[in-house]
């Protein structure tokens, strides 16, 4: 049994690392046991066979195999690599001899085995009627066990028979007159053959068995839902179904996360409603799926499933889970709605509530973290702000959240122009350990230094940070690298590249009108400056910031095209493109960020300007 249930999963698993019909690589034989391990002149002989295989020498292999066979009929390893020989050299003759003769020698199991290879060389030697004879016969004379059928079934789809090997696996379960036989084989050749409808009613046939296999099932189908219609056949069916048998709540499961992956999030949490008020789930379907919904950028439909949490489990714990959801959904929602201060005072009014009504909830050093974070980058209220650092940092000292707490101080006193203190603060969380945190801090000494105009230092401190450090950092710290040494100054005192670094402090500390004079000024007396096309993407940035959106989306479409060897190009390009389309401006955000696919498709921005592309287009529809 060990034996064919090896067989049968190598075999199968041969659709997808296979070209079908053709010889396999001869490395794949396997080295003898140590039983086999022969003596004399034999091991010398057996290694210079196995080498002429790896180097596509059948012929010399054959010769020796041949020898080594007849003198060692024992040793299984020999019959093997002849076969394999023979194949590769595509001497199917010869293999089909050699098989007729080891077949009678074998035991049962390994009989049907070696019959169902024999068909498959019948097929590789163009003899298609006489392979399906033999395989039919396999099935038909033994004692058409499940196992056969599997055998054969592997055997067939060696070769490419798909098509052949439904029709054999759905009249083995007819015969062994199980109907629940072979489905997720089935199902699986379905779909590659594009019956989705029909893999998907496989698919429901193997849920119906029991609601254990849901993950099972949606394991499979995600496989095969990329393919063109795969995810509408899925859904038709699965409907169908439900219609049919309402009650079976798996199969509401599946269509409600079938509809999830047609981004339909709307219909998906009809299904949930239906679930909840089915099962006695407590509210955990409906809060899982409202997070999930946020995170996909559904805001609205996670927003009734957060309140539908807070109407019908008032009194449970997940009721402050949900309000706490609905108030990192409303921050969500700012940061990828144009930074809608409306929606960030929904979010910090929401984490204010929560405190006030569950003050020692587990996640409320969180919560505080979040309500500094607003009123500091947001509000821009740096008090408040400092007074919950100074809280967290003290409340919980020598603990991630209080060293947190600790470096957002630090980037206060950088907001605040008091850069001493500042860089006080990140040395000492740089010595902590060789955590990110450290990076971090290590990286805001560089900044301090950058911006003081002290380059040497920035540069030495720059390169202290690890490559392993998390991938924001590593790549912020490197692109200042690169800066330093790809913009030497043109004049002795350094004045562009010092004028520059204190327009990017400005620019930190949300002083824009002055990020923009300065950037003008350096512009006006440096412009043929190597440091003019960062200076110019800064400006675009502040003037976005500023409000004036259309100047901003000039100034970013403009670089390119006045800086044509700027690494700044693509990401110009991008901005552009996302300021187009925050405006309204869709087709137009559409076209650039097209435009960016295609002038640098080696660009960081592609996978984030596919995504834009694809909401876009979905969108219109």
């Amino acid at each position: 049994m060990i034996r064919v249930i090896f067989v049968y999963f190598v075999l199968a698993g041969a659709l997808t690392c296979t070209v079908y019909g053709q010889p396999q690589n001869a490395n794949r034989t396997a080295p003898p046991e140590e039983e086999q391990i022969l003596n004399g002149d034999s091991g010398p002989r057996y290694q210079l066979a196995l080498s002429y295989l790896r180097g596509m020498q059948f012929d010399r292999a054959i010769s020796i195999l041949s020898e080594l066979r007849d003198e060692f009929p024992q040793h299984n390893i020999f019959f093997e690599m002849l076969k394999e020989a023979y194949i590769n050299s595509k001497r199917y003759d010869d293999a089909i001899a050699l098989l007729n003769d080891e077949i009678p020698q074998s035991n049962p199991e390994q009989q049907t085995v070696l019959s169902a290879e024999r068909a498959q060389l019948f097929f590789l030697n163009g003899n298609e009627p006489e392979a399906m004879n033999l395989w039919y016969a396999l099935v038909n004379t033994s004692s058409r066990t499940e196992d056969t059928y599997r055998i054969v079934y592997s055997s067939m789809i060696r070769v490419r028979l798909l098509v052949q090997a439904i029709d054999l696996l759905l009249q083995g379960r007819e015969i062994i007159g199980n109907p629940n036989l072979f489905q997720a084989d089935i199902a699986y050749l379905y779909s590659l053959t594009g019956q989705h409808e029909l893999a998907t009613q496989e698919y429901l046939d193997i849920l119906a068995l029991s609601d254990q296999q849901l993950n099972y099932v949606k394991g499979r189908l995600g496989r095969d839902l990329e393919q063109n219609g795969a995810l509408d056949a899925a859904i038709k069916i699965t409907k169908e179904r439900i219609r049919a048998q309402p009650n079976t709540l798996q199969f509401r499961h599946l269509l409600a996360w079938l509809y999830e992956e047609k981004r339909q999030f709307d219909l998906a949490f009809q299904e949930i409603l239906f679930l909840e008020e089915h099962s006695n789930d407590s509210g955990q379907l409906t809060y899982q799926f409202a997070l999930r919904a946020a995170e996909i950028g559904a805001f609205e439909v996670a927003g009734q499933a957060y309140q539908t949490v807070l109407e019908t489990h008032p009194n449970e714990s997940i009721f402050s889970d949900a309000r706490l959801g609905l108030a990192d959904m409303y921050r969500l929602l700012a940061e990828r709605t144009s930074q809608n201060r409306d929606h960030y005072q929904k979010a910090l009014d929401a984490y204010i509530n929560f405190l006030s009504d569950f003050p020692n909830h587990s996640h409320s050093p969180q919560v505080l973290s979040q309500i500094a974070s607003l009123h500091q980058n947001i509000f821009r209220n740096r008090d408040a702000a400092r007074a919950i650092l100074i809280q967290l940092n003290e409340t919980y000292p020598h603990s991630e959240i209080g060293y947190q707490a600790q470096y957002n101080l630090g980037q206060l006193s950088v907001d605040e122009d008091d850069l001493v203190s500042a860089y006080t603060i990140f040395s000492e969380l740089s010595n902590l350990s060789d955590g990110e945190l450290s990076a971090h801090a290590r990286f805001e000494q560089a900044l301090i230094k950058f911006y003081l105009g002290q380059f040497e230092e920035s540069q030495f401190l720059l390169s202290t940070i690890k490559d392993d450090t998390d991938k924001e950092t590593a790549n912020d710290a490197i692109t200042l690298r690169v800066l330093l040494l790809d913009h030497p100054p043109l004049d002795s005192t350094n004045l562009a590249l010092i004028n520059y670094a204190k327009a990017k402090l400005l620019m930190r500390q949300n002083r824009l009108s002055e990020t923009i004079d300065l950037t003008d000024q350096i512009l006006t007396t440096w412009g043929q400056n190597p440091i003019a096309d960062d200076t110019r993407f800064l400006r675009a940035q502040a003037l976005l910031l500023d409000g004036q959106s259309d100047k901003a989306m000039l100034a970013f479409g403009e670089l390119p095209l006045i800086h044509p060897q700027s690494p700044l190009r693509d990401r110009s390009l991008f901005y552009y493109a996302e300021t187009l389309e925050n405006h309204g401006k869709s087709s137009e955000a559409l076209k650039a960020y097209n435009d960016l696919l295609i002038q640098y498709p080696g660009s960081l921005f592609v996978s984030q300007a596919r995504e834009r592309i694809r909401l876009l287009r979905a969108e219109s529809i």
